[in-house]
């Protein structure tokens, strides 16, 4: 058993029906639409005040045209201005009004805001930006993701959210488990909403050797973005045993991440044309990377316990990897203990596969994602 991800199970468990999408084409058209909805504009925050829009809190500007919040762009707008967004929330309009102005005339000599509204009848404030923001739009993410050869999105169980049917024989990818023709099925693996999208890929005909007990790797991406600050442009690159129904990932080793934040002019978007080429190659890398586990597995890193674990420490500390002795410690106890799956335990490999197996232990997805990318890196080791 190797480390399991969670991030697509949580939104297959979580989102709503109108976020949920059965096919990148649809999802990009939803996408589109919104952006063609939108109008930006450039506001100097002493330009600003609150106004009650029926039971509503709502923001108007110079035009005097009063505005809607979304609710993220609600707590982003509330964070501008130093005010507790989820105690406000809970105030009548009128009050929470009053407390928004006060910041507002608080923050009056601070820079232009830069806003993105929806525009569709009446207006609707998306974001609250500084002028650094930096935009890749969800439907350009969506239409590099359509152009790129052998990604599917697995199929996913009925969740309660959305549209359902029965599964035919081509909806089910090799590697699914728990999940086949004639299971209830809905749209999963592609969510979209008025602040973020996620999509999670895997090239089901890319496999490479090294996986548990032997058998066969997948690779699998997760991509997500924000067109209003929400997250960064990121790209979440693994290689699994297996994903089930609910889309939890079995298996995942090799875990990476490439992460832009959103800020800088033109640095996300330069950075997502780069993300296409990372893609292809990654799909198409079975060699360079049966070679790199075959490497792990014969690298040694000492004769015993205390040898293995100095030898990971000093290589963390000189590259930066955040790992303490407890949880290299752990991992290498880990390794021994399931010689059967991993190998060799003195080995690289089975450091890195001891390493996710027990960030499994961690309480807190951060913490797990960060152990998992350390071990990931520790992979270069053998090279």
């Amino acid at each position: 058993m190797s480390s399991n991800l969670h991030a697509a199970s949580s939104q297959w468990a979580n989102r709503p029906a109108d976020e949920r999408f059965w096919a990148l084409s649809d999802m990009r058209a939803a996408c589109t639409v919104a952006r063609n909805n939108s109008v930006g504009a450039v506001a100097p925050m002493s330009s600003l005040s609150a106004t009650v829009i029926g039971d509503e809190v709502g923001l108007v500007g110079t035009s005097n045209v009063p505005a809607k919040f979304t609710n993220y762009a609600f707590g982003q707008f509330c964070a501008n201005v130093g005010a507790p967004a989820t105690y406000l929330r809970s105030l009548p309009a009128q009050v929470a009004t009053d407390c928004l102005n006060v910041g507002l005339a608080r923050k009056a000599d601070t820079s232009d805001r830069h806003l993105l509204f929806h525009k569709n009848g009446g207006l609707t404030l998306r974001a609250s930006l500084s002028d650094v923001y930096d935009r890749v739009w969800d439907d350009d993410v969506c239409q590099m993701l359509e152009g790129l050869d052998g990604w599917r999105t697995p199929a996913g169980l009925y969740s309660g959210h959305g549209e359902s049917r029965i599964a035919t024989a081509e909806d089910i990818l090799p590697g699914q488990i728990n999940i086949g023709a004639g299971s209830k099925i809905g749209p999963a693996g592609l969510y979209a909403s008025d602040h973020d999208l996620f999509a999670f890929l895997v090239a089901p005909d890319r496999v490479i050797k090294g996986g548990s007990g032997g058998g066969s790797l997948m690779r699998g991406i997760f991509v997500r973005n924000s067109e209003v600050g929400d997250s960064s442009l990121s790209m979440t690159f693994f290689l699994m045993d297996a994903v089930c129904g609910n889309h939890i990932v079995w298996g995942a080793t090799g875990v990476h991440e490439l992460k832009v934040r959103h800020a800088g002019r033109n640095t996300a978007r330069k950075a997502f044309h780069g993300f296409e080429t990372e893609l292809r190659k990654y799909r198409d890398g079975a060699a360079e990377e049966e070679a790199g586990i075959e490497a792990a597995k014969k690298y040694v890193l000492g004769v015993s316990k205390e040898e293995c674990l100095n030898a990971i420490l000093k290589y963390a500390k000189g590259h930066s990897l955040e790992l303490s002795k407890e949880r290299v410690s752990s991992a290498l106890d880990c390794a021994e203990e399931h010689e059967t799956w991993y190998g060799n335990p003195r080995t690289v490999w089975a450091a890195v596969a001891g390493l996710t197996h027990t960030s499994q232990r961690t309480g807190f997805a951060d913490d797990r994602a960060k152990i998992d990318k350390a071990a990931g890196k520790l992979m270069n080791m053998a090279f």
